[in-house]
């Protein structure tokens, strides 16, 4: 053993770090060797066993399943599939040949004439007791396996300069490329209509904490199916499109509504991957308010304990926060207690960039900044302290606080009118982020050219510090550098 590290010590770090893989493809090779050795002593036959597991190699296991490994050293391994392919081809013509120059003289090759199996046969090497030529072997067929494989794998290493057929012409293609890659992971998938849409605000929290109250103050007046009440009211996930001719649900004819809406879709695709089912409370309504006609609100149901045992409502819930441009988590007081399983939603997320809380129905002279900052420690992990000063608040509508709470909606309303300055960066700056994270767990025989179209991405097209660049070949033709 101390022999064995000591020669490993003096060995290229690439096979200190695919020793494993060197070794069972040596022994694999030996194997074969061997036995062949024992049947036969023609090398060609030797050589193509062996270029079979190079072959084998490279699809199975490079392409498939490291291709952190074959993008590294892709220079050297292209080298050795066009060789190799060149090889097998020129070997195969040059017996093809010989073939057609002796079909008509040799008896025992007219049976081929004019069959596909005469591109498999080689010239027969041996005669029968009559002095005949024996039947032809088929020792053409590995070439033309091997030609296959190799020009397989160097179609592979081509591909990645070509735009997956479906994004072409695709009015969001950083979106359609960007699942294109992360497919495996249907929860970091984003729908169609992420990269352009419009603003995504959510207003959660536990329930009765005056989310819909709040969301009706901003519009100016109650959206049309909004429930308030002392009691739990919104029972549905209500995607509210802005801007809007009418207020109503969304009918089922307007598509532009309804496509403000497509993320209701896309999240009870992922929540029905998950669970096995799909969430039916959802409701798509449209809304006439000017103010926000570049923003989507979503009210959200109060979270209770026991949507934190159900699949559907806990994987809807989820996914629609990760999602949003901004959350904003109404509080109060009277029903401030924050479920461990909401907060965990938040505990990777920023307070500022990606939610901020909203301590509603405040008042000063009864506020409970200790409670809260208990309950939002569950959000943070206890990392930050909230203050009264840095913190939003809107105090209870009444008359004798009407100019408070009209100043608190003036702040309010500024605030979520600044989200949309910064909100296309934030979303190319999640879908970057996840693509990182994603990067070295890309498998499938066409793991190379999601990693390349991964890395354009990354490195260029969701780059918020690079200007984006298409050339005349990646519009007309599909074709990326």
């Amino acid at each position: 053993m101390d022999v064995a590290e000591s020669l490993l010590a003096f060995a290229p770090q690439f096979v200190k770090d695919h020793f494993q893989l060197i070794s069972f493809t040596l022994l694999l090779t030996y194997v074969l060797f061997l036995i062949h050795w024992l049947i036969s002593t023609d090398w060609e036959d030797k050589f193509n066993w062996f270029s079979l597991i190079i072959s084998s190699i490279g699809l199975l296991y490079l392409h498939y399943a490291n291709v952190l490994l074959l993008f590294k050293y892709e220079p050297l391994f292209v080298t050795v599939w066009a060789a190799l392919f060149f090889y097998h081809t020129s070997t195969w013509k040059t017996n093809y040949d010989r073939i057609r120059k002796e079909i008509n003289s040799i008896a025992s090759l007219k049976p081929f004439d004019g069959s596909l199996l005469r591109f498999f046969i080689t010239l027969p090497t041996s005669k029968n007791k009559a002095g005949q030529w024996n039947p032809p072997p088929f020792r053409n067929g590995i070439h033309i396996l091997l030609m296959f494989l190799y020009g397989t794998l160097i179609s592979l290493h081509l591909l990645p300069f070509l735009i997956p057929q479906h994004c072409r012409g695709d009015p969001s293609p950083n979106c359609c490329r960007y699942n294109y890659v992360i497919e495996s992971m249907d929860t970091k998938s984003v729908n169609m209509n992420y990269c352009s849409g419009p603003v995504r605000i959510a207003f959660a929290g536990p329930w009765s904490t005056g989310k819909t109250s709040i969301i009706s103050a901003l519009l100016g007046h109650s959206y049309s199916t909004a429930q308030i009440a002392p009691a739990p009211s919104t029972d549905k996930f209500i995607c509210l499109s802005l801007g809007a001719p009418y207020s109503d649900p969304i009918q089922s004819d307007d598509y532009e509504r309804r496509r403000n809406c497509d993320l209701m879709s896309h999240t009870n695709d992922i929540t029905h991957n998950v669970c096995g089912r799909t969430l039916p409370n959802v409701l798509d309504v449209a809304d006439q308010n000017q103010e926000f006609k570049d923003f989507v609100f979503f009210d959200m149901p109060g979270w209770q304990p026991e949507y934190g045992e159900d699949c559907t409502y806990h994987t809807f819930y989820e996914q629609l926060i990760t999602k949003m441009d901004f959350v904003y988590v109404v509080w109060d007081v009277n029903h401030g207690k924050v479920e461990d399983k909401f907060a965990s939603f938040f505990r990777q997320k920023a307070r500022g960039r990606d939610y901020d809380l909203i301590y509603n129905r405040y008042d000063k002279d009864s506020s409970n900044l200790a409670f809260l900052n208990q309950q939002y420690g569950k959000m943070s992990n206890a990392k930050e302290i909230m203050s009264d000063g840095y913190t939003l608040k809107v105090h209870e509508n009444t008359t004798a606080m009407a100019e408070e709470y009209e100043e608190d909606l003036r702040r309010l309303r500024a605030k979520i009118l600044s989200v949309n300055q910064t909100v296309h960066d934030h979303r190319k700056i999640t879908m970057k982020e996840n693509l990182i994270n994603h990067r070295s767990k890309i498998t499938g025989i066409q793991s190379l050219r999601k990693l390349k179209i991964g890395d354009r991405l990354i490195h260029r097209d969701l780059n918020i510090h690079i200007k984006p660049q298409y050339s005349a070949l990646h519009t007309f033709l599909g074709v990326e550098f």
